[in-house]
C-alpha cells in the first residue's frame, strides 16, 4: 500500500521560532549575569527545536498542526488548542493582577499583560465581526 499523505506546511518554522527565542532569552540571562542559566536555556531550547523539527516531519495530527499544515479538522484542533491556551493565560494573568495588587498595591507586569490581552481581544472582535 502506498502512502498518499501529503505533508504541507512549514516544517522548520516552529523549530526556528524556538531556536531564535531561546537564543534571545539566553542572551538576556547571560547579560544579567546568570551564565549557567543562559547555557541551560540554550540547551533546553535547542533540544525543543530539534524535537519540534523531527516531530513535524511525521504524518499524525500533531505533526500537521506543528508545521501549520493539515486538513480542516487538524486546523480546527489547533485553533481550539490556541483558544484554550489563551483562556488559561487570561485566568493566570488576572490572578496575577489580584495577587500583585494585594501584595504591593501595583499590578505590575500582570496588569500590562491583562490590558494588552483585553485590548487585543476587543480589536480582534471588531475586525473579525466586520470581515465576516
Amino acid at each position: 500500500m502506498t502512502n498518499t499523505t501529503t505533508r504541507t506546511g512549514y516544517r522548520g518554522a516552529v523549530a526556528a521560532v524556538l531556536a531564535i527565542g531561546g537564543i534571545a532569552v539566553a542572551i538576556a540571562a547571560w547579560a544579567s549575569g546568570e551564565h549557567g542559566l543562559a547555557i541551560g536555556l540554550l540547551i533546553t531550547y535547542g533540544v525543543a527545536a530539534v524535537i519540534a523539527f523531527v516531530w513535524s516531519g511525521g504524518s499524525g495530527d500533531v505533526a500537521a498542526i506543528i508545521r501549520a499544515g493539515g486538513d480542516e479538522r487538524q486546523q480546527s484542533i489547533g485553533l481550539h488548542a490556541i483558544a484554550i491556551t489563551g483562556m488559561v493565560m487570561v485566568i493566570a494573568s488576572l490572578i496575577g493582577v489580584v495577587v500583585a495588587t494585594a501584595r504591593t498595591g501595583d499590578s505590575g507586569g500582570y496588569g500590562v499583560m491583562s490590558a494588552v490581552g483585553g485590548i487585543s481581544y476587543a480589536i480582534s472582535l471588531a475586525v473579525l465581526h466586520r470581515s465576516r
